[in-house]
């Protein structure tokens, strides 16, 4: 067995603990026993003492009466004795002023002496040796505890066993639960631990696990579908550029043909660098915790400057951009990123409303959170894909109508990381972000950041 194991610390524990239980339960059991018997032995001692002319009427008894130097004056007994026993007797009585009860052998025979001193004016006049054999007393105390160590040394085995049974019972479960683990790979991550239903830790520890479980499957789905969807986002550019050099340099061309294939060229490498600075974003976002630059900037500031781009765009698209933004309004954050956050929902605005339509622009403070508003005359998101806007490469359909023929929305363009950098950016100052829309009237974007507070 390992004695390392969990296994064998509960047996070993379990174990210990019966069997000092047991020796402190026997140990209290022969002591009381003894400590009653001499009892009685002492109170006969006791009463034996008012009997003092009676010397040799008493069967069994022993009593010696010794003077103030220690010598026998009478003895209900012949006194063919060492006189080394009274001496230690008497050496008792001269330390003690109340009796005092003392087990001493008599030659081979192992007597009970009770010992009472006279003092009068701080004297000692006489003492009174009263005693009586104890040899029975001894050898049944003796047997008992002979009898308790049998007791003792038999039930060990039955501890030991039941600790084996018990231990088994209490670790039959989690044992069940390293297998099932040692089972679970990247694999089969749908794999569940059965629950005990035991009501216990084990059951907790069950349920804990098991969700640990969806979670992680959850994430490598994600990152599974991640993989496949940059996969598949790098497949079209990359395959286009190389059909596109490969068809220049399949035979000499003129310098416009070169000049046409590089330009293709251009417009395929900056798909593959947005796409990759997106997923450099996304990377940031994960880390962000350790790294949000928390400064204090004018948000008011940053927002007019963004409405200086978001003119430009709506004028290529004779997009009409409204602006009405509070004045000195300041937030800690980092103004990058935010800005970029924002300047992504300003871009999706623009693109997805038709010319002729408008866009609002709108910054205020509300309590203590500046409040940032997107509002355009757009296609509209539907409730199917609301729900699914913030996630990572997914990208809606636009809606069938005569009012958007001019707008080439019939599958939004981009890798459909936007919005997802856009929410993490803005989840990571601290802010949050909400989206209302109805198909074919527009949408509207609201971003809420925490203000910035003065110190007094």
């Amino acid at each position: 067995m390992n004695t390392k194991s969990i296994r064998f610390k509960i047996i070993i524990l379990f174990s210990s603990i019966l069997i000092v239980a047991i020796s402190v339960i026997f140990a209290s059991f022969y002591t009381v026993t003894d400590k009653i018997i001499y009892q009685e032995v002492d109170k006969n001692l006791s009463l034996h003492t008012h009997n003092l002319d009676q010397f040799n009427d008493v069967s069994g008894m022993v009593t010696i009466l010794l003077d103030q130097n220690g010598n026998v004056t009478k003895s209900s007994i012949d006194l063919n004795a060492s006189s080394i026993v009274y001496n230690n007797l008497f050496k008792i009585a001269q330390k003690n002023r109340s009796i005092t009860f003392i087990n001493q052998n008599m030659g081979t025979t192992p007597m009970r002496f009770l010992i009472k001193p006279t003092w009068v004016d701080n004297k000692l006049i006489e003492v009174l040796l009263v005693a009586h054999p104890i040899e029975a007393i001894q050898k049944s105390l003796n047997s008992l505890m002979s009898t308790l160590i049998i007791i003792f040394v038999i039930f060990i085995l039955p501890i030991i066993f039941g600790a084996i049974l018990f231990t088994q019972r209490i670790i039959k479960p989690i044992s069940l639960i390293i297998n099932k683990m040692d089972d679970i790979t990247t694999e089969n991550l749908d794999i569940r631990l059965s629950n005990p239903k035991s009501g216990d830790e084990i059951e907790k520890l069950s349920l804990t696990f098991n969700n640990l479980l969806d979670r992680l499957h959850q994430s490598f789905k994600r990152e599974r579908q991640f993989i496949e969807d940059i996969a598949h986002e790098l497949k079209t550019p990359i395959a286009t550029l190389k059909s596109g050099i490969e068809i220049s340099l399949s035979k000499d061309r003129s310098k416009l043909e070169y000049k046409s294939t590089l330009k293709e060229t251009l417009i395929d490498t900056d798909r593959i660098s947005k796409l990759v600075s997106n997923l450099l974003d996304l990377a940031w976002i994960s880390m962000s915790k350790n790294t949000i630059n928390n400064k204090r900037f004018d948000l008011s500031d940053t927002i007019s400057e963004l409405s200086e781009i978001a003119f430009k765009l709506g004028l290529q698209k004779e997009v009409d951009v409204k602006v009405d933004v509070s004045k000195n309004i300041k937030i800690y954050g980092d103004e990058s990123k935010i800005s970029r956050a924002v300047l992504n929902l300003i871009d999706n605005a623009i693109k997805y409303t038709p010319s002729h339509k408008s866009v609002l622009i709108r910054l205020k403070q509300l309590n203590k959170n500046a409040v940032i508003l997107i509002t355009d005359e757009g296609v509209g998101i539907s409730k199917k894909d609301l729900s699914h806007v913030f996630e990572r490469f997914y990208r809606g359909r636009a809606p069938s109508s005569s009012a958007y023929r001019g707008l080439k929305t019939a599958k939004i363009l981009g890798s459909g990381l936007g919005l997802a950098i856009t929410q993490g950016i803005i989840k990571t100052q601290g802010g949050e972000i909400k989206i209302e829309s109805l198909l074919n009237k527009g949408t509207t974007v609201k971003v809420i950041l925490p203000i910035y507070q003065r110190v007094k």
